[in-house]
């Protein structure tokens, strides 16, 4: 008895498997040029559009029916490419991994001159991309191509007044299903539910679960929301993201997919997600195929939506670090890159390791490379450490209290600029009301005049998030513990937890190589993006 053997190429690898036996064997291991013998060779397109259809029949149904079909047609092997949970609508065919790989292995082998698919909305769903992406390239160098579609009797033709109905209507489909799903969101964000808006029906974020009380969609912390405060935690120390992935793998930490694989995109994307602060935030993406996010100004965002897993200190930090240009090579042995700078000529200090191959002793310098003046690391390292050491043990509890001091001013500060650019806002207003459009240079005064506006809305709008911000932090039990860190033994910190340490502590050092001197600006506080916005609007008041 012949058998017609299937070769299923997807995600876990290429699997051999006959008419009687499918689901056990084993992985075989096959090379892409694997006939060059005369075999009657045709390849399969399986294609689903979402997870939820991965456990259902899709890809048996699709898989049987083009293995009778390849069968009828007389072929021996049929090699089948399997798409899993991918939108032919929002993915055009040159941007699907498994089209490209069956274009590149038909392309590559003599005999596979025959593509078998089940319907026409596998292939696409966008009428035209199949044919310009995937079929047209491979005619240009075999014109022999002849495609099979399991619906059909006949060989599929692009041009087939049939063929091309059905194109229409598959694209018709997916625009009202791609419609009713924006309208449906659209709908239950601008729904409330006891004077939230509610949550579209999507997956819950790691470290949350649904409540399901009274029907309500509420999110509440789950056992996985102590690992999500731990990673922020550990961020804040300034491990890096593939550091926190490795240590929670290595202790079998389960991951949002559900095994104990971690890495550093899962922990970037989680550091990056505003759910962790309570905010519910939605459409946030540039566009369905494009995970790039908008300025947060153009997305949905609701504050206080739901209980936080991470508060505004924590938040804070993190944040500042991710931001910062300073996040990269936290665990150098170099803690006070890109912070110090030479008092003659102003120029950053570089780093260099000149310890000889044979010496036990660390050769690490910090030197100008304008005035070719040089310090040895660890002697610089103990000159700050224990400046610092001495500044924080004097001033520890006098700090605890000077940030309600400090936040006071902050906020004396920003409320003055409000003030200040709400009576700019009315002025900018009524001069554009004053504008005559017959005048000469009309135009070039309204954009000057919208542009003023625009930017003064914008600062307005800055100033009052920061206000915000301050109220957040002052009721932040987290701020003491964020200034507790600075009385610990800084000598028994790893690298990434001095570095963290010194740029929350730290904002400039200025070395004096002549008189061996360094002089150190410490931070009011370890709330840098905000200090700085302090900082801009004292530096415009006295300039």
């Amino acid at each position: 008895m012949s058998f017609l053997h299937k070769y299923i190429y997807n995600v876990n690898g290429i699997y051999l498997v006959t008419e009687e036996e499918r689901p056990e064997l084993e992985i075989v291991e096959l090379p892409w040029h694997m006939y060059k013998d005369p075999v009657k060779l045709a390849t399969g397109y399986i294609r689903w559009s979402d997870e939820k259809q991965t456990k259902g029949f899709s890809l048996s149904i699709q898989e049987r029916e083009i293995t009778i079909k390849a069968k009828s047609l007389g072929f021996s092997v049929v090699f089948i490419f399997v798409e899993a949970a991918t939108s032919a609508f929002h993915n055009n065919a040159n941007k699907r991994e498994k089209m490209n790989e069956m274009k590149e292995f038909i392309l590559g082998n003599p005999n596979a001159n025959t593509v078998i698919f089940y319907d026409e909305s596998r292939v696409t769903r966008l009428i035209a991309d199949f044919y310009l992406d995937f079929i047209l390239p491979i005619r240009q160098k075999k014109p022999e191509l002849k495609l099979f579609s399991t619906k059909m009797e006949v060989e599929w033709d692009e041009n087939n007044p049939l063929v091309q109905m059905r194109l229409s209507l598959d694209y018709d489909e997916s625009q009202k299903k791609s419609y009713t799903a924006a309208k449906y969101h659209v709908n239950v964000i601008n729904k409330p539910v006891n004077g939230k808006p509610n949550r579209p029906k999507t997956r819950v974020p790691y470290g949350y679960s649904k409540s399901g009380i009274d029907g309500e969609d509420e999110l509440i912390p789950n056992e996985a929301a102590s690992i999500v405060q731990f990673i922020f935690y550990l961020y804040s120390f300034g491990y890096s993201e593939r550091k926190i992935a490795k240590l929670l793998e290595s202790s079998n930490v389960p991951s949002p997919s559900g095994y104990s694989h971690w890495n550093d995109s899962t922990i970037r994307y989680l550091l990056n997600n505003l759910w962790y602060k309570g905010d519910l935030v939605w459409f946030a993406r540039t566009s369905y195929s494009d995970s790039k996010k908008k300025p947060l100004e153009e997305a949905s965002l609701f504050s206080d939506h739901h209980q936080a897993l991470i508060g505004p200190a924590l938040w804070e930090i993190t944040q500042n670090f991710r931001n910062s240009k300073n996040k990269d090579r936290m665990d150098s042995p170099f803690i006070l890159r890109n912070i110090i700078f030479c008092s003659d000529c102003g120029e950053e200090l570089n780093t260099k390791n000149q310890t000889s191959a044979k010496s036990k002793k660390d050769g690490s310098i910090y030197f100008c490379p304008n005035c070719k003046c040089k310090i040895q690391k660890d002697v610089l390292h103990q000159k700050i450490i224990n400046d610092f050491t001495l500044r924080w043990s004097r001033e520890l509890k006098a700090n605890k209290t000077m940030f309600k001091e400090i936040s006071a001013t902050w906020k004396k500060l920003c409320n003055k600029e409000v003030q200040s650019l709400k009576n700019d806002i009315e002025n900018l207003r009524y001069k554009m009301q004053l504008l005559n459009p017959v005048m000469e240079y009309y135009e070039e005064f309204l954009q000057a005049f919208k542009l003023q506006l625009k930017l003064k809305e914008e600062n307005k709008l800055l100033y009052n998030k920061v206000l915000i911000q301050i109220d957040c932090l002052l009721e932040d039990q987290m701020t003491l513990e964020l200034i507790d860190r600075y009385t610990l033994n800084v000598y028994q910190y790893s690298n990434e937890e001095k570095r963290s340490i010194i740029l929350l502590a730290i904002k400039k050092i200025v070395c004096d190589f002549k008189r061996d001197h360094c002089a150190i600006e410490y931070r009011l506080s370890p709330y840098i993006d905000i200090e700085s916005i302090m900082d801009c609007i004292k530096e415009r008041k006295t300039s």
